[in-house]
């Protein structure tokens, strides 16, 4: 008896945990959406922007992020680094955006893929409470771990909006850079 009635409360228990995710998902999707209704008005306010690759790339990354959301957690985000951490391609594509983000008719853009990873990175701590404790432990730690915690922290989050998984960046940078 005591065992069903504890298997019974382990499925409660999913059930809520999974309802939770699903909130969670959801409540995120619609910062995402707003963030990309940030960046679609600002290409209607100003018509040369939608032509620039920058654009294109944020807005389909956004959609694709959005899309994505459902999977990503810290499992998804480790995959994206130890797969695309030596990537070759996506640092070139990521030096060239560098480069965009550098002229000032695209600081609305950088100012806008900055918010979108600021909101992933509010997402994995909500969605992994854990998160949130090893953060605050890297405070305590000593400088060069708390280092090496913060890059691989910060790379893991720029792969989610440069990794081909949940990104279009390598179909918009010009062949070029």
């Amino acid at each position: 008896m005591i065992v069903v009635v504890a298997f019974l409360l382990l499925l409660f228990l999913e059930s809520v945990r999974r309802e939770r995710n699903e909130i969670l998902v959801l409540q995120y999707k619609y910062r995402f959406f707003a963030i990309r209704d940030e960046l679609r008005q600002y290409a209607i306010d100003n018509p040369e922007v939608a032509q620039n690759w920058v654009f294109q790339y944020l807005d389909s990354t956004i959609a694709k992020t959005i899309k994505a959301l459902p999977r990503i957690n810290i499992w998804y985000l480790l995959g994206l680094w130890l797969t695309h951490r030596k990537d070759s391609r996506i640092e070139r594509a990521r030096r060239a955006l560098e480069r965009e983000y550098i002229k000032t008719k695209n600081q609305k853009h950088k100012e806008i893929e900055e918010k979108c990873m600021n909101v992933l990175a509010d997402f994995m701590l909500s969605r992994h409470r854990l998160l949130l404790v090893v953060s605050v432990s890297a405070m305590i730690l000593p400088a060069a771990i708390t280092t090496v915690i913060r890059e691989i922290k910060k790379r893991s989050l720029e792969l989610v909006v440069e990794s081909p998984e949940t990104s279009t960046l390598h179909q918009f940078v010009p062949a070029a850079s």
